[in-house]
């Protein structure tokens, strides 16, 4: 499985171009940011979860049972992702996001939604609870869209490519057909007809 994790990571790294992707001045700047940022653990897990359960799609794919061990995962994350490093393994981590959100039917659309609410959480409380200047809130925020656009692009290529090695297996057809198979069957569609 880790193999598996490493190939999409390194595929994800060579399709993002540099410039959208986290890089080392974007870890360097969340390790000098961290100890603010790690104040603000309560109320993104609060609002992230509040939201997740007041939503009747993203709550059916969430016991209420199961909250506190949710709000772990997230506080985990969060605490991970400030300390770093973002290394390999922290990569293939987000990598393996894809591969849980299939099996608790976790949608990509779910999940970009959600860091867009990250996003702008975050966004308020630099400048309101960090109190940051605001280029000082701009360059933290730019970081964070780059974390945010580096994860969402691993965790959707897994979510995408688990999907389909699980419906090779299972049916003995290799991704490589399925993909041509895709492609034609799309190829009769005009997109800028439904516009």
């Amino acid at each position: 499985m880790s193999s598996r994790l490493a190939e999409v990571t390194e595929a994800v790294f060579a399709q993002l171009p540099p410039a959208a992707r986290f890089t080392e001045e974007d870890e360097a700047l969340f390790l000098r940011l961290a100890p603010g940022l790690a104040s603000l653990e309560d109320p993104l897990v609060k609002v992230f979860y509040d939201i997740l359960f007041a939503h009747p799609q993203t709550a059916r794919v969430l016991s209420s049972g199961e909250r506190s061990e949710r709000e772990n995962a997230l506080r985990r994350w969060w605490r991970r992702t400030l300390q770093g490093p973002f290394d390999a393994q922290y990569w293939q981590w987000q990598a393996a996001v894809g591969l849980i959100h299939v099996r608790q039917n976790v949608t990509n659309p779910m999940m970009i939604g959600m860091w867009g609410v990250i996003l702008n959480t975050l966004q308020v409380a630099l400048l309101e609870t960090l109190r940051l200047l605001p280029h000082e809130a701009a360059r933290a925020m730019e970081s964070l869209h780059r974390l945010a656009a580096t994860v969402q692009a691993l965790t959707a290529e897994s979510y995408l490519r688990h999907y389909l090695l699980a419906l090779s297996h299972s049916t003995g057809v290799s991704t490589e057909l399925i993909h041509r198979l895709v492609v034609v069957e799309l190829s009769s569609l005009d997109p800028s007809a439904q516009v």
